[in-house]
């Protein structure tokens, strides 16, 4: 059975998850620049899981259009990218306007992958728990983001961006 999903406020509020509030400025600058790498990658896939969730939600995101599903089931719907989803995306991710509270946490890995972990508070506006506080793992070699983890709603997001092929929705 496919499932309607609309893609863009859903990725929206998952992104946003990613956007804190007062330690050090520098633990931030880190997470800047991995999201900043990402939103460079020809392809990203995300697959998210909250708690009640039967089945995860994925995404992927290229620089032309939006996929996503909800379950391996699901039939994969699209949403073209276009300068107004754009706007939403770049406003939902990390950067000095969005994101102020940081704070690295340290070494971790991730499927054999060196990273280091930050937390961070995401915005209020973006619909999270009150106190949410989100931990990113952030390759170390690579600099991009690996796995989010929100520690109130318990959502947790995986990350990969080698082989990701593009759905025929």
């Amino acid at each position: 059975m496919t499932r309607s999903l609309n893609c863009l406020p859903l990725i929206a509020g998952l992104l946003t998850m990613l956007t804190p509030g007062a330690h050090a400025a520098s633990d931030c600058q880190p997470i800047y620049d991995a999201y900043a790498a990402m939103a460079k990658a020809p392809a990203v896939r995300k697959t998210v899981k909250t708690p009640g969730m039967a089945e995860p939600v994925e995404f992927i995101i290229t620089g032309t259009a939006l996929y996503g599903r909800v379950g391996a089931k699901d039939t994969w719907s699209k949403t073209p990218i276009d300068d107004k989803t754009r706007a939403v995306l770049k406003r939902a991710s990390p950067s000095p306007e969005t994101v102020t509270d940081c704070r690295k946490i340290g070494a971790r890995s991730l499927a054999g992958v060196a990273a280091t972990a930050y937390e961070f508070a995401p915005p209020p506006m973006a619909g999270n728990a009150p106190g949410e506080k989100i931990t990113v793992l952030i390759a170390d070699k690579s600099g991009l983001p690996l796995s989010e983890t929100a520690a109130v709603s318990g959502a947790e997001a995986i990350l990969v961006y080698d082989g990701v092929t593009v759905p025929a929705p």
